[in-house]
């Protein structure tokens, strides 16, 4: 009996053993047609943003760091009026007051009554009387003097506007005014010029092209003019065309009127 147990307990650990082989085998991997080429890393910087750290690829770097130098200069201005604005409570603090705005209006209220005051001592009078009628009145003034130089701004542009339509209607001494228009008034607003005179500068190349048109056109007439009325010695110079310069063929007429040429 113990013959036999001994056989089964050895047969036992024979199976055990194969199938702790087998799960092995079957466990490992198989490579055979997987392998694959190593993927490469991105490239690139990691970078903190709003005290996140992030992966910024290498193409996008420049943009970034544009983007770190603006930040740095809107932060240097903001620490800057920060500092500013602390600077100012720690002087209103210190004269006595509770802040900065507080202070402010102090400051201007003590400079407005130190003109008051050097003003009396001009005029010789009471500081009430600068407080109580002539600062009101200089006030006044003041506004007049705005409102009047408004009246002339408005007066000034409506005498432009009715000049630039006197021109626009005036095409004999104006001609084509609508196409050098803009070109007028920028001369006129840039340089000083009189519209009249940025009229002239914005049109002179085009003039300058027409007076040698025309003169042109000028001489050709009276080389023609010429030609023809040179046509009755027709008979002495070519006895060959009875029928006189209009017998003549046009190369013919074309070399008369260089030869006639030639004579004046």
């Amino acid at each position: 009996m113990s013959e036999a147990l001994e056989a089964a307990n050895h047969s036992g650990v024979e199976e055990t053993q194969v199938i702790e082989q087998e799960q092995v085998t079957t466990e490992e991997p198989t490579n055979e047609g997987q392998d694959s080429p190593p993927q490469e890393e991105p490239r690139g910087i990691k970078v903190k943003y709003n005290k996140e750290e992030r992966f910024v690829p290498e193409d996008e770097v420049p943009n970034w760091v544009q983007k770190g130098l603006n930040y740095d200069k809107v932060s240097e201005k903001a620490q800057q009026a920060e500092r500013y604005q602390q600077m100012l409570d720690r002087t209103a603090k210190f004269y006595g007051f509770e802040n900065h705005e507080d202070y402010m209006a102090a400051l201007e209220q003590a400079e407005m009554d130190k003109r008051i005051q050097e003003e009396a001592e001009k005029l010789g009078v009471d500081e009430e009387v600068i407080r109580n009628h002539l600062q009101p009145l200089n006030q006044k003034v003041s506004e007049y003097e705005r409102q009047l130089n408004e009246l002339k701004e408005a007066e000034a542009l409506r005498q432009v506007e009715n000049q630039l339509a006197s021109m626009e209607k005036d095409a004999e001494k104006f001609p084509e005014f609508a196409k050098y228009k803009n070109d007028v008034i920028n001369i006129a607003a840039t340089r000083g010029y009189t519209l009249e005179d940025a009229y002239k500068i914005a049109t002179y190349e085009e003039r300058v092209n027409n007076a040698r048109l025309q003169a042109h056109q000028e001489a050709v007439r009276n080389l023609q003019k010429n030609a023809d009325s040179a046509t009755g010695s027709l008979g002495m110079d070519s006895p060959e065309h009875p029928g006189g310069y209009d017998a003549m063929t046009p190369a013919e007429r074309k070399a008369f009127r260089e030869n006639n040429r030639r004579r004046i």
